[in-house]
């Protein structure tokens, strides 16, 4: 019998698993308090005095670092003192000669209004600048305006923050994308301050900047020229980075360059109350201010019972009529309302299990060829990228070598082995995150207290705004009430501070050779 390799947990190790959890919050250090309570969450019995002496050891090896009381990742530290320093260059010297754009300015066909015809302007002006704007805004329509109208050479790097929506915005510009890590040939364990030939780009247009993390805006601004644009393009209402790093507020707090876009070109024209709620969001403070019509309906239900009942029969009834539908949760697991339990009742429901449907059992989960499900991880090899959801099929269910695929709108993408199949979810239900980037013609949401804590303004945006023709709120109107209350939690970041230090040192050296 082959011999199983122990490996000794290293001093430490527990804490610096406690710090990256809470880093992927958001947050780009934390304080020693909140990370003891994180700590003995995961070790009940640990004392005070042993988790100082196991954090000193993690200083002594420079795994961590401490600035006053700030607690960071050396790497993390590094970015942001990094960033800082360019940002202040940016900001300094932002102006860049703006060609001259036509009367009208077109872009395959659509004319641009005044306010996206500045965006354009702005945009091609500035060696930083933001173009912001709510769910069918027109921002695909700028992006492609600002690609045809920089000119003097050079090339074009198009990105975004995932492999989904960089797929999304191949398909919309029809310009090739890539995600910002691929766009950077980096992994995202790899030094982002590590040299990276762009001398030839002149211009960078990252997508869905919103989710952009602190290593992502590190890694772009550290590689670009002076002479290239740089234009981040967001939605400021929607969910931000699921990693450290406060990128849109803290730029948009520095006074970057920015133009609002205030169209909405998603929602079709005859759902009323849903364009209104998604265009009006920031107005909309409690239930009343939500309008509702056919295409925007709460469904007032208070147990848990209820909501779930409620959400799989619809939900289940609009997948068997092969309607282009989503059920959208706030949470991923342990709650009758989260995409785990939601799925295992849907999944029954809509593709119940059969003398001879084949499957495949991979880590726990039963996969039934016809079941929803989505890709998890990108394969450009196979044309899927992590959040496209399709059909699942087994051909062969032999131990060794399964030979099985999932049919997406973008590809047909098959798997021999068990590879394919670890990154794989069902998609009957998925969470508000997952959805991000996605539009679908409707969508059910169900709203819970015992969702307290998940649910929150920017959330419950981003979930509606998914939705093209039909909005479904599903549960407790206390519930709905406390998460449009509820602003987007704030992320520690020190970003803004350190850059305007940097800013004022620069200025007074100015002076001071003058």
């Amino acid at each position: 019998m082959a011999k199983i390799a122990y490996h000794r947990p290293k001093r430490g190790d527990y804490i610096l698993d406690a710090i990256d959890k809470m880093m992927k919050g958001g947050d780009s250090f934390v304080y020693e308090d909140a990370l003891f309570q994180r700590a003995q969450n995961q070790r009940q019995k640990l004392s005070r005095n042993g988790f100082e002496l196991d954090l000193a050891c993690l200083f002594q090896a420079g795994k961590l670092y401490c600035v006053g009381r700030r607690i960071y990742h050396q790497r993390t530290l590094n970015y942001e003192q990094a960033t800082a320093t360019k940002l202040a260059e940016l900001l300094l010297e932002n102006d860049l000669p703006s060609p001259p754009l036509p009367d009208p300015l077109t872009v395959r066909g659509i004319t641009l209004d005044d306010s996206q015809r500045r965006a354009v302007s702005m945009a091609l002006s500035h060696r930083l600048s933001i173009i912001l704007g709510g769910a069918g805004s027109g921002k695909t329509t700028l992006l492609r305006a600002i690609a045809e109208r920089c000119t003097g050479g050079g090339s074009m790097v198009l990105c975004a923050p995932t492999g989904k929506a960089a797929c999304n915005l191949t398909e919309r510009t029809a310009i090739q994308a890539r995600t910002v890590h691929s766009a950077l040939s980096k992994a995202p364990d790899e030094d982002f301050l590590k040299p990276v030939d762009w001398s030839s780009v002149r211009l960078v247009l990252v997508d869905e900047a919103s989710m952009m993390t602190l290593e992502l805006l590190t890694g772009i601004l550290h590689v670009v020229k002076k002479e290239c644009r740089v234009v981040l393009v967001g939605d400021p209402n929607q969910l931000l980075s699921v990693g450290a790093g406060n990128v849109l507020p803290d730029l948009l707090q520095l006074g970057v360059p920015r133009t609002i876009l205030e169209g909405c070109h998603r929602q079709d024209d005859g759902a009323v109350a849903l364009k209104s709620n998604v265009v009006d969001f920031k107005n909309c403070a409690m239930i009343e201010d939500l309008k509702q019509d056919d295409s925007f309906q709460f469904i007032p239900l208070f147990s848990e019972a209820e909501i779930q009942k409620f959400v799989t029969q619809e939900g289940a009834k609009r997948y068997l009529n092969g309607e282009n539908f989503q059920v959208l949760s706030p949470r991923n697991f342990g709650h009758p309302l989260s995409v785990e339990k939601l799925n295992l009742v849907l999944r029954k429901l809509v593709n119940p299990a059969k003398k001879d449907t084949l499957s495949l059992v991979c880590r726990g989960r039963r996969f039934f060829t016809g079941d929803r499900v989505m890709v998890t991880k990108n394969d450009w090899d196979r044309k899927v990228c992590n959040g496209h959801i399709g059909t699942f099929g087994v051909c062969s269910v032999d131990e060794e070598a399964p030979v099985y695929g999932v049919a997406t709108d973008h590809a047909v993408a098959m798997w021999e082995g068990w590879s394919g199949i670890e990154n794989l979810t069902h998609a009957y239900a998925i969470t508000i995150h997952k959805s991000q980037g996605s539009e679908y013609d409707t969508v059910i949401i169900p709203v819970h207290k015992n969702l307290g804590k998940f649910m929150y303004r920017n959330l419950l945006y981003t979930a509606i705004s998914r939705a093209k023709q039909k909005v479904i709120l599903v549960g407790d109107p206390d519930a709905l009430a406390q998460a449009l209350r509820t602003p987007t939690p704030e992320r520690k970041s020190v970003l803004v501070a350190q850059t305007n230090m940097k800013i004022y040192q620069a200025s007074q050296a100015k002076e001071e050779i003058a």
